[in-house]
């Protein structure tokens, strides 16, 4: 393994402590170098992170003016793109390191980078998240305009990473024959603090303690299918009282949701908290029993991962979800979890039930669980896999 280049890593998912841990994991980090956003804006700007410098990882911050996809006319082409990453380059690298960019083939700003590195001769290699094809979500002038810059992308590149299993399949017509890729997520899963056991008392200040608690952790919108988990779980607590629906997250939804609940006189059976930083979280996943995710296809979009699916394993609970995206890359069906349709409302509430009724079910599931994230999607198993890759270029 060739160790005589330096690794710039470059993309804003990796300003957060929760996706760059997994390169303290790497064999060699001191060659490590992080060109991320000096602060970056997300939940509609109501969370706001800067980049932390100091500690073991090399961090050179920049700033970006673009922080979501919805600006007019370039929409999210430029999304986290960093002006000053010419000149840091310039100054940093030489012939032969790796650029790194987390960051879609179909973007302008992953296509900025790309001619950089050409012109300063480094190995590019990108990344996508992309299990939806191309050609089922775009049509017309915006198809071909979409695929030129795809492959544009892939001519600048020397490697691609590929945040999930049907990522392959989508963008395979758009590369040669032997392109390099790897099939991996952008980090993996802090198994050490999601974990069983994590202490909270958030049973406690909630009065839960005789509840058999459902959690629900993600993005207050309609991808996740946070309405029909409401429904369903309306439903599911007439047959059991015991339910208690817990969720967690912000998003677009956040006041409609929450009245939601209210019109369905619900509020004694569901609590609803705003986002809570990632650090702050596994003390929930362990004190729950039954984690659920009703994600759903929405607007030519289908989860392209779920973080939140495997930490909850990872804290050894057995997981409700629907077959959609790569949902089931985490999911070892009947094993670790249930899987139903997303449409499938009866399915739901009935495997909410089973769990709910039979505990050693649910002890066994989430053992498994656990056992499939360790050994799949650790920090040390992702950490591995990423740093073969790119020093295998």
């Amino acid at each position: 393994m060739n160790f005589e280049f330096m690794i710039f890593i470059v993309g804003y998912p990796y300003i957060g402590e929760r996706h760059k841990r997994v390169f303290n994991f790497f064999k060699k980090k001191d060659d490590l170098v992080f060109i991320l956003p000096e602060v970056w804006k997300m939940k509609n700007g109501k969370v706001v992170i800067r980049a932390e410098l100091g500690g073991e990882l090399k961090i050179v911050p920049a700033k970006t003016n673009f922080f979501h996809s919805h600006y007019p006319i370039i929409r999210g082409h430029l999304k986290g793109w960093m002006p000053a990453i010419k000149n840091i380059l310039k100054k940093m690298a030489k012939s032969g390191d790796v650029l790194y960019t987390v960051s879609e083939p179909n973007l302008f700003g992953t296509y900025l980078n790309g001619k950089i590195a050409d012109k300063l001769k480094l190995k590019h290699v990108i990344f996508t998240w992309q299990n939806v094809a191309y050609r089922e979500r775009l049509s017309g002038l915006k198809l071909k305009a979409t695929e030129l810059l795809i492959r544009k992308n892939i001519a600048l590149s020397r490697g691609i990473i590929l945040g999930n299993s049907r990522a392959l399949d989508v963008i395979r017509p758009y590369m040669p024959d032997q392109f390099p890729c790897l099939v991996s997520p952008v980090s993996g899963i802090d198994t050490k603090q999601f974990k069983p056991g994590a202490s909270s008392d958030f049973r406690a200040q909630y009065g839960l303690e005789n509840k058999t608690v459902v959690l629900f952790v993600g993005a207050l919108d309609y991808r996740k299918g946070i309405f029909k988990l409401v429904d369903v779980f309306a439903e599911a607590g007439k047959q059991e009282n015991s339910l208690h629906l817990f969720m967690i997250g912000s998003g677009p939804l956040d006041e409609e949701l929450k009245k939601y609940v209210v019109e369905r006189d619900m509020s004694e059976s569901v609590t609803i908290l705003p986002w809570i930083d990632n650090k702050d979280l596994p003390g929930y996943f362990s004190s729950s029993d039954i984690f659920i995710y009703p994600s759903q296809r929405y607007g030519g979009w289908e989860e392209q991962f779920g973080y939140s699916i495997a930490e909850a394993s990872s804290s050894g609970l057995p997981v409700i979800s629907t077959r959609t995206g790569s949902i089931e890359d985490l999911i070892v069906e009947d094993q670790t979890g249930m899987l139903v349709e997303p449409d499938d409302s009866a399915g739901m509430i009935s495997a909410m039930l089973k769990l709910a009724r039979d505990p050693v079910l649910r002890k066994s599931m989430g053992e498994a669980g656990r056992e499939f994230i360790k050994n799949n999607f650790s920090h040390e198993i992702i950490a591995g896999k990423l740093e073969n890759f790119l020093r295998a270029l």
